[in-house]
């Protein structure tokens, strides 16, 4: 069960509920502060992540910062997609001075760009789901220039989350899997409308959750 509260109300029940919401969190919060490579994900994904992860993996992921130090150690090729060009610099920067040689860290910032419906997948058309952030297209579309069933996972923690999904979902190989964080919000349920049948794993501490979601098929699937 998650303890949600709502930001701006105040008063006793919210105040317990924050107060909830803060030690359920200082788990999380000690292992950040031990180690700047631990990603800011559900605990229990990260345990799985990196029992199913291998040196030959090629990932993609939106949201730079922990994870994509994460994955680097990990796997064989990272491409990573930022918004912001400050924090991208600030990712460049710690990869570099670590030696990582593995990412592609690239800069996609909210534009007029349209990004390119036609190469969307069918997903779209079968769900009739329009974009709710059309800024972020040409971010979500980035990811459209890669062959389908060539990636082995795809990490989301940054925006446009549906729309980085539902481009995703067909690129994966059979038994690669997609990494959603945050995934109890409401608004993204026509992800797991559109892996409906995938296999499903849910990973909670109280304040958030972080699903992954496998593509039937493979030696696990």
């Amino acid at each position: 069960m998650l303890i949600r509260y709502t930001p701006g109300r105040t008063g006793l029940a919210e105040g317990l509920r924050r107060a909830a919401r803060a030690v359920l969190y200082l788990p999380t919060a000690c292992r950040l502060a031990r180690d700047p490579g631990y990603p800011w994900l559900n605990a229990g994904a990260v345990r799985w992540l990196d029992r199913h992860l291998a040196p030959a993996m090629v990932g993609f992921e939106w949201g730079a910062g922990r994870s994509t130090l994460f994955f680097a150690a990990r796997v064989a090729r990272l491409t990573t997609i930022e918004h912001k060009e400050k924090w991208r610099r600030r990712v460049a920067h710690l990869l570099a001075r670590r030696g990582v040689g593995n990412v592609t860290l690239r800069f996609v910032p909210p534009s007029d760009d349209p990004g390119r419906p036609g190469l969307r997948p069918a997903l779209w058309r079968e769900l009739g789901y329009e974009p709710h952030k059309p800024e972020f297209a040409a971010y979500a579309d980035v990811i459209l220039d890669i062959a389908e069933a060539s990636l082995d996972f795809v990490c989301i923690d940054g925006r446009a989350r549906v729309a980085c999904s539902l481009n995703s979902l067909p690129l994966l190989r059979p038994g690669g899997f997609l990494v959603l964080d945050n995934s109890e919000w409401e608004k993204y349920a026509p992800i797991f409308t559109a892996a409906a049948g995938w296999p499903r794993l849910d990973f909670e501490n109280g304040v958030w959750r972080t699903t992954i979601l496998r593509r039937p098929g493979g030696a696990n699937g």
